[in-house]
This record gives C-alpha cells, structure tokens and sequence, in this order.
C-alpha cells in the first residue's frame, strides 16, 4: 500500500513540475524536457504487463488533456510502458533486482543509465515525430529529438541523485 502511495505522488509531482514548470522552459524552440518520463521509468517492475500499459496509457492521457497534445503523450507513454519491462529483464541479469524499483542504487548506474537514456529517446522519438507528422524539416525534428532526449536524461539523472 506504501508503494501504490509513494508512486501517485510521484505521477502528481513530476505532472506539476512538468505542466507549470517544464512545459514553459523551450530554450530555442528546440528542448522541451519531459521529466514524467520518469514516472514510468520508476513504476516497479513486479507490475502486470496489463496494468504498466493501463497506467501508461492513463499517464500519456492526463498529460494529453493539461498539454493540448490530442492523444500524442498517449501514444509515446503506452510505447514506453510496453518497452519497459522487455528492456529491463534484458539489460538485468540478477532476478532478485527485478523486484526493486529502478534507480541508480537499485540497478547499478550504468544500467540505470542506459535504461533511461533508451526509454527517453524512444519517448521523445514517438512524442516529436508524432508532433511533427511529416518529413517536411525532418532535421529540426532529429535535433529537438537530440536535445530534448540529453536535457531530459540529465534532469532524470539529477532528480535520482538527489533522491540518494
């Protein structure tokens, strides 16, 4: 019960900062971070397949309606949270860390690191190309998907530092 807890609040945090905070930051019109990326991102993964892809879709839905997005955020967040699980059962090898939330200390840096780095630069790739929705400027959309995707990593990076 303790976790169920822990994990709303987290969705309700990270959807403020991104929301109010997040969402105003576009340095150039070129990085948008999407740090509630990270609440997928930290979902246990002793979940159901069925219930990470309902909350994943839930998510990109509730960030659809305060962003304006129609249906983009639910998009990239049912991926991320359909890719997630396969992800993490490949990049660990020790079982008995499979039923602790990911985290740098949990996973080992490393790990942790490619795991959010792959799961962001796949989210951002579905949300801008999904955004864009044509090849037209394809370019600008590579570099926002370049951008965002670092910004996003090392925010991620900073917030489970300072989780520690």
């Amino acid at each position: 019960m303790n976790q169920w807890i822990e994990n709303i609040l987290r969705f309700v945090v990270l959807l403020l900062l991104q929301v109010l905070l997040f969402n105003n930051l576009q340095f150039f019109g070129l990085c948008t971070p999407c740090v509630y990326v990270l609440f997928l991102i930290a979902l246990p993964p002793t979940l159901p397949r069925w219930v990470e892809l309902l909350i994943g879709f839930a998510a990109g839905f509730i960030l659809d309606i305060f962003c304006n997005t129609l249906g983009v955020q639910t998009a990239a967040c049912t991926m991320v949270a359909y890719v997630r699980p396969l992800l993490i059962k490949n990049m660990i090898q020790d079982n008995e860390r499979l039923t602790d939330t990911p985290s740098g200390t949990s996973f080992g840096r490393l790990t942790y690191i490619r795991i959010v780095a792959i799961l962001v630069v796949l989210h951002h790739t579905a949300m801008f190309s999904l955004l864009a929705f044509s090849f037209h400027n394809w370019w600008m959309t590579l570099i926002q998907i370049v951008v965002s995707s670092l910004f996003t990593v090392l925010v991620i990076l900073g917030l489970d530092l300072l989780k520690r």
